[in-house]
């Protein structure tokens, strides 16, 4: 990777897959837990045809944690099974842990890091041609938040003191790079005309963006948990930055995103899985799920980097 007209990344949320599902979940039944085999093999195999560079994965890899009641020998052997293939593509891959990457009734996030290669509530920085990752772990729970929650796990997100230091470090030391910064849960509410909920976000969100506000070289924020696809911009310190809610895997419309980067943009595709006839049947679940596609003009678009 020498410059950035030959970096891919694709970056992938919320798969939350649990092979030999009992039933599929969801307020009205649009998750496709069920079919987790079928899905977990065609994005793989879309994968390994897109050939990227980088694969992220930004958390909620299976149905650990609270509300699921997922046994624990099916979430390990979940958990292991999608790092595993994940790590067996042909492309650097790294990920974060979402709130439902702990054992039942345990919000312990110890085994998932260690998967993942992270120090305690920790995320990564990774360098690239011109601009600089930052995956920032959102797991950073105190022992009085996880007692609070337990047996579920606290679904809000919140970043530890260690990784706000981290943080504060990698964009002081960014230099000319611009950064793009990835999250489990969200920095700011969506803009999509759907009720928001505290547990949606990050819960120290303000200290996280007072960071990103003092250093200003954010030029875009990738956030999970939500399971819909969004696009705004919205000001931060003195800039303008782009908070794009990755769409899910296990739902309608069950995409990952391409994002490729160029000399002074990054170029957006979200990518459908090719499976219609599953999406479909989530799209129509209950109410109708068709609005966590978000608008069309989100699905082929261009972030300014400079």
């Amino acid at each position: 990777m020498t410059d950035n007209s030959q970096v891919h990344i694709a970056l992938c949320t919320d798969t939350h897959f649990w092979f030999d599902s009992p039933r599929a979940f969801g307020p009205e039944g649009e998750q496709l837990q069920p079919w987790s085999e079928e899905i977990y093999t065609a994005l793989l195999a879309q994968l390994r045809t897109a050939n990227p560079d980088l694969i992220l994965h930004l958390g909620d890899y299976t149905c650990g944690g609270g509300t699921f009641q997922m046994p624990e020998d099916a979430f390990f052997q979940a958990l292991n099974r999608i790092h595993n293939g994940l790590r067996s593509l042909p492309a650097f891959y790294y990920g974060l842990p979402g709130n439902h990457d702990c054992p039942p009734g345990t919000a312990d996030y110890s085994f998932c890091e260690g998967l993942l290669g992270l120090r305690p509530r920790q995320g990564r920085t990774i360098d690239l041609p011109g601009v600089r990752l930052v995956l920032l772990n959102a797991t950073g729970y105190t022992p009085e938040q996880v007692a609070a929650a337990l047996p579920e796990d606290p679904v809000y997100g919140w970043v530890a003191q260690e990784e706000l230091i981290r943080l504060d470090r990698a964009l002081a030391t960014a230099g000319d790079r611009a950064v793009l910064l990835f999250v489990h849960q969200l920095l700011k509410p969506w803009s999509a005309p759907k009720p928001w909920q505290e547990f949606y976000g990050v819960r120290n969100a303000d200290q996280v963006l007072d960071i990103l506000a003092r250093h200003g070289n954010v030029r875009a924020v990738f956030q999970g948990h939500a399971h819909l696809f969004d696009v705004q911009q919205a000001p931060v310190g003195d800039g303008v930055t782009y908070f794009i809610v990755t769409p899910p895997i296990i739902q309608y419309p069950m995409a990952w995103l391409s994002l490729q980067l160029q000399a002074d943009r990054l170029h957006l595709r979200m990518v459908p899985l090719p499976l219609p006839e599953l999406a479909e049947r989530s799209r129509r679940a209950g109410s109708g799920q068709g609005w966590r596609a978000g608008l069309p003009q989100w699905q082929d678009m261009h972030i300014p980097l400079t």
